[in-house]
């Protein structure tokens, strides 16, 4: 348990490393971690699909700001003195409604969303946290252990039970568990679970957020309908250092829907998807979900949306004479990604990943930075490449 004076020098000292980082300087740091320049390329090319209306230029701060809210989501739950600074706004009184009849509190990655395990304890309500069989085997005691220290902290009996979703009985659990008046709480953009997140099956919906076509798991809205629970949206937004604002949104109610259990999955899926938009368009770097959004996209839908030619990335004009010109890595549309044989160059547009020879990636290397393209004196070979790259749009011709 995190004592207020260290907390707020932790964030402090987060803030600083966070805000001085940016996606170019991370090609010069050393012992950089795989799995974040990876992230941050794609998170760059969700961002570019699902918010265009964000320039490229704020991609670095945004993904900054949402590795730094992953961070302190972690620290927000060995907190418990924060609950004493949230703003909980609850106009439909769910939390009272779920001391008598359970609810199925649905939240997603977004702020501090760890911190709706102390507002359930401390108001002393049971409930079920269904998860994915890696989550259950990795993180079942993290979760046990945590209780303890909120039911000590709080003076609450409140109970959690983890629960494998993955499990043949887990339905039959989470029905005996909610007759006997237990609430639950699912994290709906954690899709993972058998197949992965790259499922496509019966289990999955497309709908929309934001306007672009994306995959999410249906059963949430299934459970909804199974067990005849609401589904009330929790979003917990961080507002400051050490202040927080918890919304329990206007729930979804399985009883006054269609009876038709497909119509109801979609409509209560999407209900809960939009409020997530509506967030996302007013605070986007509080979503740990765009880190991983591309697994979830429906990649051909956008294509067909925007008018993206899948097929090449030739779409620059041809290049004329560029000696003595400046270029730069044209880093709006194409990263690098990290791969066990090596890097590959990842389409923005397309999502497209392209092994490239060595001497290529080194000359895209080369203009990390603004650099002047080769001379007229250089070898014809160099030039013919480089105005290649131009013409592909990989190279861009920096304005005087």
């Amino acid at each position: 348990m995190l004592e207020q004076h260290e907390f707020l020098g932790k964030i402090t000292s987060l803030q600083r490393e966070y805000t001085e980082r940016t996606i170019a300087d991370r090609s010069h740091r050393k012992n950089i971690d795989q799995n974040e320049e990876n992230c941050t390329e794609f998170a760059s090319a969700n961002l570019r699909h699902l918010l265009p209306a964000i320039p490229i230029t704020r991609h670095a701060q945004i993904i900054n700001e949402i590795l730094f809210t992953q961070v302190c989501a972690v620290l927000d739950e060995d907190s418990c003195f924060l609950l004493e600074s949230t703003k909980i706004s609850d106009p439909g009184s769910m939390l009272l409604t779920a001391k008598e009849n359970p609810v199925i509190f649905c939240t997603f990655h977004f702020g501090s969303y760890r911190l709706i395990n102390q507002v359930l304890v401390n108001r002393g309500l049971n409930y079920i946290l269904p998860v994915s069989s890696d989550i259950y085997a990795a993180q079942k005691k993290r979760y046990e252990d945590g209780l303890k220290v909120l039911q000590a902290y709080f003076k609450s009996d409140s109970q959690l039970m983890v629960v494998n979703a993955e499990e043949p009985t887990s339905a039959l659990t989470l029905a005996r568990k909610t007759r006997a008046g237990w609430s639950l709480l699912a994290y709906i953009d954690g899709n993972t679970g058998v197949q992965g997140a790259g499922r496509r099956d019966a289990k999955m919906l497309r709908i929309s957020l934001l306007g672009k076509p994306i995959y999410a798991r249906k059963g949430i809205a299934f459970l909804s309908h199974f067990l005849k629970l609401p589904i009330v949206p929790v979003i917990c937004e961080i507002t400051g250092p050490m202040e927080r604002s918890m919304t329990f949104h206007e729930r979804i109610d399985p009883s006054v829907a269609s009876e038709d259990r497909e119509a109801y999955c979609r409509m209560a899926t999407e209900k809960v998807y939009s409020v997530l938009g509506d967030y996302l368009r007013k605070k986007p770097a509080q979503w740990e979900g765009w880190l991983d959004m591309q697994k979830y996209l429906d990649v051909d839908g956008i294509a067909d949306s925007e008018g993206t030619d899948e097929g090449s990335v030739e779409t620059a004009s041809p290049a004329e004479d560029i000696a003595d010109s400046k270029l730069v890595f044209n880093r709006e549309r194409f990263g690098f990604i990290i791969q066990e044989d090596g890097r590959a160059l990842l389409d923005k547009d397309s999502y497209k990943l392209l092994s490239l020879p060595q001497n290529i990636t080194d000359i895209l290397e080369a203009y990390r930075e603004p650099a002047v393209a080769p001379s007229a004196d250089a070898a014809q070979e160099q030039r013919n490449i480089v105005t290649q790259l131009v013409s592909m749009g990989m190279l861009s011709v920096v304005s005087q």
